[in-house]
């Protein structure tokens, strides 16, 4: 019986190194994370990876990998698709309901806690809430407004007009007055601000031959036509300069420009005590342009699906990045737009400004149909701007080319 008794107590010790050493091995958690952040941003996030690493040695721990924003979407569609990719990837609300369509992010609305919940506002939550299910968390909110040199323009032009005189007075001292950002995304709120829109609340095209906001897309790109014809004139002293930021504006070539907050700390970097931020110039009707509202956010991989390690540190990284200590080095670091309720900004004017948009702007769709307006709104740009073709006509063919795409994706 002592033999017997000395064989199971060998046997249950064993047994007991055996699962501490597989509590071991599982002990660290490792999340691989793709962004596309660079220059202030990627700083900022960069020391936020590093607290969150430090807070969590020997449980958790996340690998970033920097992924070109030019190609990272596509390179995630086609890992995740396949059984493979990250486990987090941060990119804009707009995907959520594409993704969440095509399964390749997590539904994670059964693991946000009360805790979690209190530290994003509720309209934070609401860019990344698509089908009634939460699929992922924001981490900061952005929207664009309007930069000046104050070197060279003093004070922020309050209209529109007011950049075009100013631009036409630089200009005769030899200076680009305004860099003007002609890519759909950046110019969206100006077809907000005169009256057009994009979807209906079904998904469908509202500016075709028939669409209730069919005037406000003319307005709209008759707006990028008189802005390109403005550019082929010296005199005007505006260029278009799809780059962002500006590259003349960074140098003080060019004396003033709209961007997102993405640009901001990096803009105080190169102009310093001459930069100057303003609410977007009210258009001739007097609406200030409803730039894009967005936020950014995390969202989790589907294959982590049954994998509870793994999405309970995924859980964890969220509960840290949208807390007051990794808010506030987004907010000095990163130049970001808080989304924790109880990270202040009165003490950052700039900051402030971007909110005062944001409160203006328009929410960022993140419905799946949304990316079936990118290619054709960039097309209807360049046809009436360089192309030199009729608005109206543009405006009808390119909504009947995105009214076709999203009849066809429904039909899949």
């Amino acid at each position: 019986m002592r033999l017997n008794r000395f064989l199971i107590l060998g046997l249950l010790a064993a047994l007991v190194i055996s699962l501490v050493g597989a509590v071991s091995a599982q002990e660290e958690v490792t999340l691989v994370f793709w962004h596309a952040l660079k220059d202030a941003e990627g700083d900022g996030a960069l020391e936020i990876i590093d607290a969150f690493n430090a807070a969590h040695e020997g449980s958790i721990r996340v690998e970033q990998v920097y992924n070109p924003d030019a190609t990272m979407t596509d390179s995630y569609i086609t890992a995740a698709g396949s059984g493979e990719g990250p486990d987090m990837i941060l990119w804009a609300n707009d995907a959520v309901g594409n993704w969440a369509e095509a399964n390749i992010i997590l539904d994670v609305s059964m693991y946000i806690d009360e805790d979690l919940q209190a530290q994003v506002t509720d309209s934070g939550w609401g860019t990344f809430t698509y089908g009634g299910s939460i699929w992922g968390a924001p981490i900061n909110a952005k929207t664009l407004a309007f930069f000046y040199n104050k070197s060279l323009v003093p004070d922020a032009p309050e209209t529109w007009a007011d950049v075009v005189e100013i631009s036409a007075e630089l200009a005769e001292e030899g200076l680009v007055g305004l860099a003007f950002q002609n890519g759909f995304f950046h110019s969206a709120g100006f077809l907000f601000a005169l009256g057009g829109s994009l979807m209906d609340d079904d998904g469908n095209v509202t500016f075709g031959p028939d669409g209730a906001d069919r005037d406000g897309m003319v307005a709209y790109l008759n707006l990028h036509k008189d802005i390109y014809e403005l550019s082929t004139d010296p005199a005007s002293g505006i260029i278009i300069e799809p780059a962002s930021p500006a590259p003349q504006f960074q140098t003080g070539e060019a004396a003033m420009i709209y961007d997102g907050i993405w640009s901001l700390s990096q803009l105080k970097q190169d102009l310093g005590d001459d930069l100057g931020v303003a609410v977007m110039p009210a258009l001739d009707n007097g609406a200030v342009p409803a730039m894009f509202a967005q936020t950014t956010g995390i969202m989790a991989n589907a294959n982590l699906a049954g994998d509870d390690a793994k999405i309970g540190a995924y859980i964890e990284f969220l509960k840290f990045v949208t807390g007051e200590e990794a808010q506030l080095i987004g907010l000095d670091v990163a130049g970001w737009l808080p989304v924790n309720p109880n990270v202040t900004i009165e003490d950052n004017p700039d900051i402030q400004t971007f909110a005062d948009q944001f409160a203006l702007g328009t929410p960022f769709p993140n419905r799946a149909e949304l990316a079936f307006f990118w290619g054709p709104m960039g097309n209807a740009i360049t046809r009436v701007g360089a192309g030199g073709e009729d608005v109206e006509l543009v405006a009808d063919e390119e909504a009947a080319n995105i009214q076709n795409a999203i009849d066809d994706s429904r039909e899949e």
